[in-house]
């Protein structure tokens, strides 16, 4: 049973802004308090019928797949293509891409049931070096977001590389289910703060110090015996690719769309562990 989601936006006071970049949508309107969201009925049906109709002869990119877990989502669907980025070749996910007659390498084929998909690529999921603009019509993250230190860089990253009228269809844990249910959940403020910070990769001492008091802090508020991995040293926690440096709820993510420059058309909570939003960019863009 999932979550279908509301947004309950009247009588928040908000204010505009691109805040030195962090949004890439030049109009984003910044909520001065969180706006809240109004659980209702169920939605799984409606996010089945979304990604089906998604997929239709569309072109993917899925940011640390394949993912395995969703029935379906690619031996059942009509996709045209589908590439796949992953950390590192020896990344579990890896593992689970279908080559025919050699081992998972950047630059394998990508099969499903025998049907060639695309293609592995090894690389840095938030920066995407290796590919042009414009070249998906649909970027798919499940379970990736919450691991960037400055997930707004990553987004903006996925939107450059989706094609006009593109489609983001992203999930993160509910933190309430996971080793996270004690942290708090991180605002949309936190998001910009940390890609002013360059969080994920800034050498700067300052955000250095800064960065260390929150993993340090995180470390206290975790459940350790859910994640033994997690870590009180920053170093570590940069080097885990499993780290969650935000708590997310739905709220934020609609607001990192909006911030993003996507409209959300889609925005659940299923089976009480993915939230789950798909958003669309603009076809003007």
């Amino acid at each position: 049973m999932g979550w279908h989601a509301a947004v309950l936006l009247a009588t928040v006071p908000t204010v505009r802004s691109t805040f030195g970049g962090a949004c890439s949508n030049d109009s984003y309107i910044l909520p001065l308090r969180r706006r809240r969201i109004a659980p209702s009925a169920s939605a799984l049906e409606s996010f089945q019928q979304k990604i089906i109709a998604l997929a239709q002869n569309a072109s993917a990119l899925e940011i640390g797949g394949p993912t395995t877990n969703i029935g379906g989502l690619y031996a059942q669907l009509a996709w045209a293509s589908v590439d796949i980025v992953n950390w590192s070749e020896q990344d579990g996910a890896v593992t689970r891409v279908e080559t025919v007659g050699a081992e998972a390498s950047s630059g394998s084929a990508f099969y499903v049931d025998g049907r060639l998909l695309g293609r592995l690529r090894v690389g840095d999921g938030g920066r995407l070096e290796h590919v042009a603009d414009g070249s998906y019509d649909v970027v798919m993250a499940f379970h990736v977001l919450e691991h960037f230190a400055d997930p707004l860089r990553a987004l903006a990253t996925w939107r450059r590389v989706l094609k006009p009228g593109g489609y983001l269809v992203v999930s993160v844990p509910w933190a309430e289910n996971t080793y996270d249910r004690e942290v708090p959940v991180s605002t949309i403020y936190d998001l910009i703060l940390a890609h002013a910070d360059a969080a994920d990769s800034s050498d700067d001492p300052e955000v250095l110090r800064r960065l260390e008091r929150r993993v340090r802090a995180y470390h206290r508020l975790v459940d350790l015996d859910m994640c033994p991995i997690c870590s009180d040293a920053l170093a570590t926690a940069r080097r885990l690719k499993g780290y969650h440096w935000h708590a997310w709820d739905l709220s934020l993510l609609q607001e990192a769309m909006a911030c993003t420059g996507a409209v959300v058309e889609y925005l659940d909570i299923m089976d009480n562990w993915h939230q789950l939003v798909i958003a669309r960019v603009p076809a003007g863009d």
